[in-house]
């Protein structure tokens, strides 16, 4: 590994990050000449393939790999199955259109199926689906105990999101059964330009152990069907936290913002600082309304505070 790409590693938040790798996509691009030059072109540094660079990745020693700033478009699925590897874009702190994208030219579902845990994934914007109806699912996250961090995963036809088994993210616990402990921090997932008829953003099954902090999901839907987040029959009991979270429809009004498919005796919805839903009927359906917990408003009773956002309205 050279000393820039050593310095790098330092300075990536990784503690004791191992061997760090490139992954650049189009000769030509400024970043992919400069880090193929830098490199040598030496083939266990640099890869023109972001498939055959997970592949020469270590798992279980947090090697890193670095995705220049350009299109990257997955022509396969690609499955990120090494435990403690990481995917971190070359582009500095933002929430939205980060230039290290991911993209693809064939059908797939997923796009992007992550086996491994204890990843990190940092710094990517993913666009995902295309005119067609079998696009149904973007990231299916199946290994445990991951991170996502200034990840922004994007719907961009609307074909996909109108049919009822459409999931942008898909937290999936399968048959691993290791859980759904996962860290989501300053990410983005969005719909905002191109309509949701039916699905979800967030699909789960399994026993969710879920932090979502300072996230944004962003929806326009064009009819009431389509939801934030619903589980799977038989999930576990476990909890899902939204700390600071923008959780907003755009569009038609949504019945709720929560589904209650699957929801346990034991699990809640945790509503920190100031999480809220907007663009929806109800966040959940009155029946499971206990299962939402928010914080108490200065001048707000019980009746009146339900996680809803407000619009201002008031005569001057």
């Amino acid at each position: 590994m050279s000393s820039r790409l050593r310095e790098m590693a330092a300075g990536l938040g990784i503690p004791g990050a191992a061997e760090v790798q490139v992954c650049g996509a189009t000769a030509g691009n400024e970043a992919y000449d400069y880090w193929h030059f830098l490199s040598n072109a030496h083939k266990d540094i640099f890869h023109t393939s972001i498939i055959t660079a997970e592949a020469a990745l270590t798992g279980n020693r947090n090697d890193v790999l670095l995705l220049t700033p350009e299109n990257h478009t997955l022509a396969a699925l690609l499955t990120w199955d090494l435990n403690m590897t990481h995917l971190v874009g070359m582009y500095p702190p933002h929430v939205l259109n980060m230039r290290a994208r991911l993209g693809h030219s064939v059908t797939l579902d997923p796009m992007v199926l992550v086996t491994g845990y204890g990843c990190l994934f940092k710094n990517i914007y993913t666009m995902y689906g295309a005119a067609n109806a079998t696009d149904l699912t973007g990231w299916e996250i199946q290994g445990n105990r991951n991170s996502f961090e200034r990840w922004h995963l994007i719907l961009q036809a609307s074909e996909p999101a109108d049919v009822a088994t459409f999931k942008l993210l898909y937290l999936n616990e399968g048959d691993i059964g290791e859980g759904l402990e996962h860290y989501f921090n300053h990410c983005t997932l969005s719909s905002e330009s191109i309509v949701m008829t039916d699905g979800e953003m967030i699909k789960m099954n399994g026993t969710p152990r879920l932090t979502f902090e300072d996230c944004s999901l962003i929806m326009r839907s064009d009819a009431a069907d389509p939801m934030f987040i619903d589980g799977t029959a038989g999930d576990g009991e476990g909890f899902i936290i939204f700390k600071n979270c923008v959780i907003h429809n755009l569009g038609t009004s949504l019945t709720y913002g929560i589904g209650s498919t699957g929801i346990a005796a034991g699990t809640d919805y945790i509503l920190v600082g100031d999480t809220s839903f907007g663009g929806c009927d109800d966040v959940i359906a009155g029946a499971d309304e206990a299962k939402v917990w928010a914080p108490a408003r200065v001048g707000a009773t019980e009746d009146a505070y339900h996680g809803l956002s407000m619009v201002i309205d008031q005569a001057g």
